[in-house]
């Protein structure tokens, strides 16, 4: 649920930041050191609100993570070969 963020006060510059860097987390973080009363779902829908509000970021965010879960998968494929051939190597010619 996304609330109108017309009556509260601008996200803070560091988290503006941190959201055109693809860190969601850490802008969630800095709204909620930058207002002491506000909780984690408040935080998290100043957030997204502000999101909703950029479709040209939010489009760029989307692209962003969809390139780091292929490079965390692809990494994970290379660690399991890599794991793979060793023991392959380990039982063909060092058993």
């Amino acid at each position: 649920m996304i609330t109108d963020d017309e009556d509260q006060p601008p996200l803070p510059a560091a988290a503006i930041v941190a959201i055109n860097r693809g860190r969601l987390v850490e802008a969630i973080r800095l709204v909620r050191e930058a207002e002491p009363g506000l909780g984690l779902a408040g935080a998290k829908q100043r957030v997204d609100g502000y999101l909703a509000r950029e479709p040209m970021l939010q489009r760029q965010f989307g692209q962003k993570t969809t390139g780091r879960r292929r490079s965390i998968v692809r990494n994970a494929l290379l660690f399991d070969l890599v794991i793979l051939l060793g023991l392959l190597a380990w039982f063909f010619f060092f058993r």
